[in-house]
């Protein structure tokens, strides 16, 4: 399933996994993430849920003749820090497979909790008086140090049952609870557009909850970079001439 360029000791590790749901808001701010931290390109992901796909490299930071595919390992050793990017929707048939597998790597390599990032609809948002952010964490995940950042007036605990456009984030979260790895999926409510605000809003508050340190943010204020590959999200403007 994977394919490393060189090996790792991932004890201890965080493990950062975007689900693909509304407005691919997750992969936006694991985009951000990769980006502000120069995280190395350690490997790729093969499965068949995974729909095939290749690009030019999407970072900066990247090795010259690097390509994009459908899921892809960065990592930090520094921070313990590693992170899937996953760029397709997966196969509805495939999917428990895919989740069974990826499970079975975060327990047999001991990585130490998992953060799964989702978006849902903002329509399904019915309290107004708490802002856009939720999590749900598994029981594991309460008995960690971590669990007391979830203290925050910033984000709420859903207790929906259903994230709505939310993709496979829960089903991941029931695969590593069932092999008792702490998990904690992280979402908001967003409307489909340019989403790239978000994605930038979910990376900040992935860094407050996680207590990991993942952007350049001091005293409320932050210098984050865009990846080079959002300038090309929505094509290029309208031609002035047409006006």
């Amino acid at each position: 399933m994977f394919a490393f360029k060189r090996e790792i000791d991932f004890t201890g590790y965080s493990f950062i996994v975007p689900s693909v749901s509304v407005g691919n808001v997750p992969q936006l701010a694991v985009d951000v993430v990769i980006e502000n931290l120069q995280l190395e390109p350690l490997g790729q992901v093969w499965h068949p849920a995974l729909i095939p796909i290749v690009g030019p490299a999407a970072f900066e930071h990247e090795p010259n003749g690097s390509i994009t595919t459908s899921a892809e390992l960065y990592a930090s050793e520094e921070k313990k820090l590693l992170v899937l990017q996953i760029r397709a929707p997966l196969v509805g048939s495939l999917q428990r497979a895919f989740f069974a597998q990826l499970a079975d790597f975060v327990r047999d390599r001991k990585l130490a909790r998992v953060f799964v990032l989702s978006s849902c609809f903002s329509h399904e948002k019915f309290d107004i008086r708490t802002g856009p952010f939720r999590y749900v964490s598994n029981e594991q995940y309460g008995q960690t140090t971590d669990a007391s950042l979830l203290e925050d007036g910033r984000w709420t605990k859903y207790t929906g049952g259903v994230i709505h456009g939310g993709g496979f984030a829960l089903k991941l979260q029931e695969a590593l609870t069932a092999r008792s790895v702490p998990a904690l999926v992280f979402f908001m409510y967003v409307s489909e557009g340019d989403n790239t605000a978000e994605g930038l809003m979910l990376a900040r508050m992935l860094h407050a909850v996680s207590g990991q340190h993942l952007l350049p943010v001091t005293d409320d204020q932050a210098d984050v970079r865009r990846p080079k590959s959002w300038k090309h999200l929505f094509g290029s403007e309208h031609p002035r001439a047409l006006y």
